[in-house]
Order: C-alpha cells, then structure tokens, then sequence
C-alpha cells in the first residue's frame, strides 16, 4: 500500500516515535524499518519496537508485518498451528515416524532426538 507517511521522534523522548499513515497516528508499534534507496520509493515497515534517530515526511510503500520477531514467537505459532491444522501436524508427525524408520537399531540415545530435529528442519548435517 502506498501512503504519506510521518514518522517523528518524541521531543521528550529521542527513542520514542510516533508514525503516522495517510495523518492517523498508529499506536503501539513493536517495530518499524525505514529503508532508503535512492532508486526506489523509500518504504516503512511497521509492525506494531521502538527506534531512534529518525524523523522523515513523505511518500513511502507501507508494509504491516505479521512476522515474529523472536524465536520464542515462531514457536509459539508453530505450537499453535500445530494443534489447529491437522493437515500440518500429519505431515511433522510422518518426518518424525520417517526419522525414526530410517534408524538403525543400535542408535545410540543420544542421537535419535538430533536425527528426529535434523529431519524436521530438512537438515542432513548435525551441528556437533
């Protein structure tokens, strides 16, 4: 979406901004990227983090991220997609059944959780 964007540093407080689209404030932004290139439209990211130093008025691409910034968040969706799309939690259960069928009997203890997580993440190398 393409819209007038404000972004003005707190007068109070240089590591707070406010962001405002097409002149609405928008509140409780978790984070936001502004990116320049001088061959482009300059674009903002917003998705509802605190940054320093910026106060730009102009035109850019606006992008609202649904994306988790932290491992801990991808988990979190990940667990929850799990218990709600069958469909999903078939297809890690049958990665998991196929790790374990491609075994040898004699796997020590201790490889099997690593060989079960390197096929779930579609990765032939351990890190040990």
């Amino acid at each position: 979406m393409l819209a007038n964007v404000t972004i003005e540093q707190d007068k109070e407080n240089p590591n707070m901004h406010k962001v405002f689209i097409d002149g609405k404030h928008i509140e409780k932004i978790t984070h936001l990227d502004f990116e320049v290139n001088p061959l482009e439209i300059p674009s903002v990211k917003l998705n509802i983090e605190q940054i320093s130093g910026v106060d730009f008025e102009g035109k850019a691409e606006v992008n609202f991220l649904n994306t988790p910034f932290t491992v801990q968040n991808a988990c979190k969706i990940l667990r929850d997609e799990l218990k709600k799309d069958c469909v999903l939690r078939k297809a890690f259960l049958a990665s998991i059944y196929s790790a374990l069928n491609d075994m040898k009997e004699d796997t020590p203890i201790d490889e099997i959780p690593e060989n079960i997580l390197d096929r779930l993440i579609g990765d032939e190398q351990s890190c040990t």
